[in-house]
């Protein structure tokens, strides 16, 4: 089942029109673009109900040929584990 979001992206250069984008939720993380944090761990640093882009790490080609994943968390760092311990739902 997939189900419509919309996103409003005042001031945030992200394609699709200019004041609002639609996305489209997956299971697919290869092709997920957003994150939604439904409930975070205490100590993950990521705000439940935000929704976060999702960046990629290519340093490492062997392990990961998509990138390894991961979000800029409130703090402005790289946060990898996001996926790992927090409940999410992606989107592309």
């Amino acid at each position: 089942m997939i189900r419509r979001m919309s996103l409003k992206t005042e001031g945030a250069a992200m394609p699709g029109n200019d004041k609002h984008r639609t996305l489209y939720r997956t299971n697919n993380e290869e092709e997920a673009e957003y994150v939604q944090i439904i409930s975070a761990v205490r100590g993950c640093r990521v705000t439940a109900g935000l929704l976060y882009r999702l960046h990629r790490n290519h340093s490492n080609p062997q392990l990961f040929e998509q990138g390894e994943i991961y979000v800029v968390d409130d703090d402005g760092k790289d946060n990898y584990a996001v996926l790992m311990l927090c409940t999410t739902i992606m989107y592309k």
